[in-house]
């Protein structure tokens, strides 16, 4: 079974630097098959059985300080891509359709922090663990921050969410 992990917050601004070839090898340490990264924001498919806990442990123990991870099997990836509810927006620009991955249920207060922004033309809608964002001037651009939620949270353009699908083997449309 293909699984693709996304860890949080490496190789940004010169900190939590973690290389992608060390990074394959701590996965493949943990007896996982197939293991490829994709570009250096954490991005990692593979084949075979983790959970979480054992993946952060792994970045750990590699790296030294602590990455969280967001895991989701190829199965619940088809099942985000096929419910974005921005397909045109997202065909026409990858670069502004974008998706947060949740890592917990946010809370009320969570929702209504993140509805209070004033986001101009950006929009978002969320479905279960999902956040999908659109932000037509780029995400660089926009007010909307995730991490009002209050929980684990970790973004990628639409652009790499297709690359990560076809690296897992999954349909994308």
């Amino acid at each position: 079974m293909k699984q693709i992990a996304l860890l949080r917050g490496i190789n940004v601004g010169g900190h939590r630097k973690v290389a992608m070839p060390a990074l394959k090898q701590a996965f493949e340490a943990l007896g996982l098959s197939d293991v490829q990264t994709y570009i250096q924001s954490g991005n990692v498919v593979f084949g075979g059985e983790a959970d979480r806990a054992d993946l952060e442990a792994a970045i750990e123990r590699a790296f030294g300080f602590p990455v969280p991870v967001i895991l989701r099997s190829a199965g619940e990836w088809q099942h985000l891509i096929m419910d974005n509810p921005y397909p045109e927006q997202a065909a026409a620009d990858g670069s502004k359709v974008h998706l947060t991955l949740l890592g917990a249920e946010p809370t009320e207060a969570g929702l209504d922090a993140l509805r209070a922004i004033d986001s101009g033309a950006d929009e978002w809608t969320r479905r279960g663990s999902v956040l999908y964002l659109y932000t037509p001037n780029g995400l660089g651009q926009s007010k909307l921050n995730p991490d009002k939620l209050g929980v684990l949270t970790t973004t990628r353009n639409w652009r790499t969410v297709i690359k990560l699908a076809e690296m897992a083997g999954v349909a994308t449309s």
